[in-house]
């Protein structure tokens, strides 16, 4: 039976009944949209109403459901037309079902993404000396230690990140007071707030106190920074968290010459490094200073001088024979077993 036959039956036995669409809506608790989508073939009525319907239209189920005054035979007709209506009201409440239940995963997907993202979200206010400050592609960011990892920061933009002093440039490490928020897993976030909260007391542990001075370069005619005499003393030295072998500080000075080892001035300070090598590294015609960082994430750090100020920068690679001379020895000793 089709939708638009039932519809124009009903349509008919209405009329005759002297009801309009409101009058027989309300006589089955229902909205006269529902009837006029009947009656233009929209729609089936619902099954449980087939018999409420009949009965106030004046009719018998069977008669409703043949679309005929008369009474039929119990035959394959009326039962037909009932299939025909419960297999659309089966597919309308498949179709309810079906939007209910993705309803609910959209839910649960969102409700899961809100717990985990707040699970790995820290939004704190903390004390701690910048480890390291880069601008990639105009972006800047602070780096701070987080639980033996390197914490990576972005500034905003009240953050003055020029007036911001890492670690080596000072040797009593400044403090800042930092707002930020960052995730747990990434170990990346933002930083809106950065103010000076002074030096940190600076414990350098077991003080070891040599001084060597650094060779000569053939190549540049310098020893370091287009400096003729530069002396290194290690200042200290203690355990790299990681196995690799020991982290060292080292202070490099600009020497008179070698004749009394009395140091003239003092070019920087580095801490907590696995070891340094010397190389013309941006091909200058100076020596350049090519550390290799206690950090996974940012293995490596090159000094230079430029303008008579030592600058910094951190490539994730150097070159192979760079990366040999930079290797502890306690590294080369696993190799060999």
């Amino acid at each position: 039976m089709k939708k638009e036959q039932l519809g124009a039956f009903i349509a008919e036995r209405r009329k005759e009944a002297r009801m309009t669409q409101k009058d027989l809506a309300e006589r089955l608790h229902i909205t006269d949209k529902a009837v006029s989508k009947w009656e233009r073939g929209l729609s089936y009525p619902d099954v449980t109403l087939l018999e409420p319907l009949a009965e106030a239209l004046g009719l018998g189920v069977e008669e409703l459901m043949a679309c005929r005054r008369q009474k039929t035979e119990k035959g394959e007709e009326p039962v037909n037309a009932l299939l025909d209506i419960s297999r659309d009201h089966l597919k309308k409440e498949r179709h309810r079902s079906r939007s209910r239940l993705i309803g609910v995963a959209v839910l649960f997907l969102v409700t899961v993404v809100v717990i985990c993202h707040s699970a790995f979200t820290v939004t704190e206010r903390r004390v701690d000396s910048v480890v390291l400050k880069e601008n990639v592609d105009g972006v800047n960011y602070l780096y701070v230690e987080e639980g033996g990892r390197l914490l990576k920061l972005r500034c905003g933009g009240e953050v003055d990140f020029d007036g911001i002093v890492t670690e080596n440039q000072r040797w009593d490490q400044p403090n800042y007071l930092l707002d930020c928020r960052w995730n747990r897993r990434t170990c990346r976030g933002e930083v809106t707030g950065c103010q000076a909260a002074g030096g940190s007391s600076v414990d350098e542990g077991a003080i070891v106190g040599s001084v060597f001075g650094l060779e000569y370069h053939a190549g540049t005619q310098d020893t370091l920074f287009g400096c003729l005499d530069v002396s290194c003393e290690i200042v200290n030295c203690a355990a790299a968290p990681y196995g690799q072998g020991e982290l060292y500080t080292y202070t490099f000075w600009e020497d008179d010459g070698g004749l009394t080892w009395t140091p003239r001035r003092q070019l920087l300070t580095i801490r907590d490094c696995l070891g340094f090598t010397l190389a013309d590294w941006d091909h200058d015609g100076e020596t350049e200073l090519i550390v290799r960082t206690r950090w996974h994430e940012k293995p490596y750090t090159v000094y230079d001088r430029v303008d008579g100020e030592v600058r910094e920068t951190w490539p994730d690679t150097v070159d192979p024979y760079l990366a040999e001379r930079l290797r502890t020895p306690r590294e080369r000793q696993a190799d060999l077993k």
